[in-house]
């Protein structure tokens, strides 16, 4: 299959990108080597594991130096692409590639003019395995990265709790992407703790065994995105196969088999009746049924046993 696993997120406590490349590493029984050490690789082929918009300039120029290393060398090498911008470096690998993995929906959306043989994949959850944490009747629980926090939604959920006169705690969790200001934790939580006032509780950076916990303690995971949920988007598959019940939003390049009032809730179409415990159960066991069967590292292993 390939021989090297190449990317520019190594560290995988610090970004979801390298932890999904250390477990796919992992599963293809292949080396995860940095961009910056191509010019150690001998032969191919190789896949790309990439977030390109993460590199600054003169790792942009680098890379492009090492991609002219394997076009000399006849080194085949195929792409995962964690986003898609339309930059320069983006349509050069995208020349001298084999195939294309997208790693959602909107970016194979945005390649499929492009004269290759594209794949729509997704990334399965990278989590498998002296303050008293206050439990209601209605526990919600939110992890990832500060960052990506959509404040807005938050806010229109706080609004719909209160207005419902619905007893409820939010824990929260949150980690750091590998290139992102350490000041954006301080910046999220300020702003969190001013939507939800004394029913939010911050729990730091946990371990995956403790998310674990934390999910199987949990009614309601929160998990909201800039446009709506992607198939490379974690930290729901991690809650799913749980079987926790999930409130996010969806829009049109989200997956086709994430559905409103199926096996998640969207936060634009809630009702008071969705938040009832029977309910989200039901949701939360359809769930774990569906991410295993559209959205598991198996499932993701075979598009690669094609080849």
């Amino acid at each position: 299959m390939y021989k090297y696993l190449v990317s520019s997120h190594l560290n995988p406590s610090l970004s979801g990108v390298a932890k999904f490349n250390q477990i796919l590493a992992m599963k293809l029984d292949v080396p995860c080597l940095s961009v910056f050490d191509i010019q150690s690789i001998d032969k191919g082929p190789i896949l790309f594991s990439l977030k390109v918009r993460d590199l600054n300039d003169s790792e942009c120029l680098l890379l492009s130096k090492y991609l002219n290393f394997l076009v000399a060398k006849n080194i085949e090498y195929d792409l995962f692409f964690h986003t898609f911008d339309g930059l320069d470096l983006e349509y050069e690998l995208l020349k001298y590639s084999r195939i294309i993995y997208s790693g959602n929906l909107e970016i194979y959306s945005a390649l499929k003019g492009i004269n290759k043989k594209i794949i729509s994949a997704w990334c399965p959850a990278l989590i498998t395995g002296d303050h008293i944490v206050r439990e209601t009747s209605l526990n919600l629980f939110s992890f990832g990265m500060a960052h990506k926090l959509q404040l807005k939604y938050y806010k229109i959920l706080q609004n719909f709790l209160e207005n419902y006169n619905i007893d409820y705690v939010l824990w929260v969790s949150t980690a750091f992407h590998e290139k992102a200001n350490f000041g954006d934790f301080d910046s999220v939580s300020n702003q969190l703790s001013k939507i939800f006032g004394f029913r939010i509780q911050f729990l730091g950076f946990l371990s995956d065994d403790a998310i674990n916990y934390f999910l199987d303690k949990t009614q309601l995971f929160v998990a909201f995105f800039e446009k709506g949920v992607r198939a490379n988007n974690t930290s729901i598959f991690a809650a799913m196969n749980r079987g926790c019940a999930i409130i996010t939003n969806i829009d049109e390049y989200s997956p086709s088999w994430i559905k409103h009032s199926v096996n998640v809730l969207d936060i634009r179409l809630l009702k008071p009746e969705n938040l009832k415990l029977d309910f989200l159960k039901k949701i939360g066991l359809q769930a774990k049924n569906d991410v295993q069967r559209y959205a598991s590292w198996d499932k993701l292993i075979e598009l690669f046993s094609v080849i």
